[in-house]
């Protein structure tokens, strides 16, 4: 598998309508793809020469979104998250590796218990 940046940009011509440049600005902003066409078609109408060649320039610059980005639709919306807001993905992540600590020092402070050795001799003489 070929590494690509989830952190960039990329055009998403499977889920676009019109060379995907609106589907690949949904994916990396976490929005609905709806909500940005609708705001690049009320764009093109206000301010039609800025937006209609820079529409059609990034999707002739910009890269086809690879396939294999992201392994399921949680490591997608992980990936959102981090690049949207990525205080909120850094206070995620601290709180999820606290529990893991926690729950490790729990598992660690039973397997040296009196209690576990006990409950081990006890299985080992029904045996």
């Amino acid at each position: 598998m070929t590494r690509y940046s989830r952190n960039k940009l990329y055009k998403d011509p499977r889920e676009g309508t019109v060379m995907g440049v609106c589907a690949g600005l949904s994916d990396y902003l976490g929005v609905k793809v709806g909500v940005v066409r609708l705001l690049t078609v009320i764009c093109a109408l206000l301010w039609f020469i800025p937006v209609v060649p820079l529409y059609f320039g990034l999707g002739f610059l910009l890269d086809e979104r690879p396939r294999d980005l992201y392994r399921d639709e949680g490591d997608a919306e992980f990936w959102r998250t981090a690049r949207n807001r990525p205080d909120v993905t850094k206070a995620e992540l601290k709180r999820r590796f606290r529990d893991v600590d926690r729950r490790m020092q729990r598992l660690e402070s039973f397997l040296t218990s009196k209690k576990y050795r006990l409950e081990r001799e006890l299985r080992d003489l029904e045996r």
